[in-house]
């Protein structure tokens, strides 16, 4: 009797935060992070739909590519699937788990305007979860490049609250190689349960509210290296970030003579570590992830861009003989 009570009162624990949920990122649908994750939400009672792209779009940012052709010119990303097949589909024992040949943003918009509609019987979707990405994304400098970030935006933009998660796990794995939902280590493993956790207590915060997160509103979230890249951190702390601050930075080009090429480099520019808008005590996103121990990021935007009103009337001034006066 006592198990059936408790297993009636995880029931109804589980029920009462039982949401649904698309998944997204730009490492393509077949990256480690992104199924790990998928299978933790799943586990915790979430209705999820992974939807991502078919191939790698990192660094794509914000680009909003659709398919040319209903059948695929080139590979998936690790020819999973290979050239011929359909430009868009599901695995074909999981109708959750969707590809799509185009960026991270138009992924998002295949979600919600055709497998949510079209498939799933236009059900209401509580949260966009963008990522685990494999590798970082801190800083406004990186924030405008990245895919996953970008997915995440443009789920605000559509008026659904968006999380994105980025690790420290820069490897462009292949989940049918190294999935390992029982290893404790694993960083795709580490990192899928953290954000099982995050996502879970946003939920319960939400309560009865309608959303998740304001109204054009989004977080950027991102974990330091995790388990058999750090052994010595396996549960990150979560720290209360903002995007610009102390070594903030972006990316950036160096020219090698020797070889007359150009190679990629991350600079620090001072205008990323201004603060306009937000809570200037916050230590930046930099600052906590690179240069502290077992710290997770989160940070939260907007996406009214405009600049705040003492900024607005100062550049105004500067341009007021442009304008007519009535």
């Amino acid at each position: 009797m006592q198990f059936l009570t408790q297993s009636i009162l995880l029931f109804l624990a589980t029920a009462v935060i039982a949401k649904n949920i698309i998944l997204s990122n730009d490492d393509g649908w077949q990256a480690t992070n992104i199924r790990a994750t998928y299978y933790k939400l799943k586990e915790a009672g979430h209705e999820v739909w992974l939807v991502a792209p078919v191939s790698q779009r990192s660094g794509f940012g914000g680009k909003f590519d659709i398919p040319t052709s209903p059948t695929l010119q080139t590979d998936g990303e690790f020819k999973y699937p290979p050239a011929g097949s359909p430009s868009w589909g599901h695995e074909e024992d999981d109708d959750h788990i969707w590809y799509f040949n185009g960026t991270p943003a138009s992924s998002i918009a295949f979600g919600l305007q055709y497998v949510i509609p079209e498939k799933f019987n236009n059900v209401s979707i509580d949260l966009v979860v963008a990522g685990p990405n494999e590798g970082t994304n801190l800083s406004p400098g990186m924030f405008t490049l990245s895919g996953t970030v970008g997915a995440t935006y443009n789920s605000v933009y559509r008026g659904y609250p968006a999380v994105a998660f980025s690790g420290s796990n820069s490897n462009n794995s292949f989940f049918k190689d190294s999935l390992d939902l029982d290893d404790a280590n694993e960083p795709s493993t580490i990192y899928a349960n953290k954000v099982t956790e995050f996502v879970n207590q946003l939920f319960k915060t939400q309560g009865d509210n309608s959303r998740a997160l304001p109204l054009g509103v989004g977080l950027n979230v991102n974990f330091p290296k995790v388990g058999y890249e750090n052994e010595s951190c396996t549960d990150p702390a979560w720290v209360f970030t903002r995007l610009t601050g102390q070594y903030a930075s972006g990316a950036d080009l160096k020219f090698n003579a020797s070889s007359n090429s150009f190679v990629w480099a991350q600079t620090s520019w001072q205008a990323l570590t201004v603060c306009n808008n937000g809570d200037c005590s916050l230590p930046s996103e930099n600052l906590v992830v690179e240069h502290t121990k077992c710290a997770t990021s989160v940070s939260v935007f907007a996406i009214d861009y405009d600049a705040n009103l003492g900024i607005t009337n100062q550049v105004e001034g500067l341009l007021d003989p442009l304008f007519k006066k009535d």
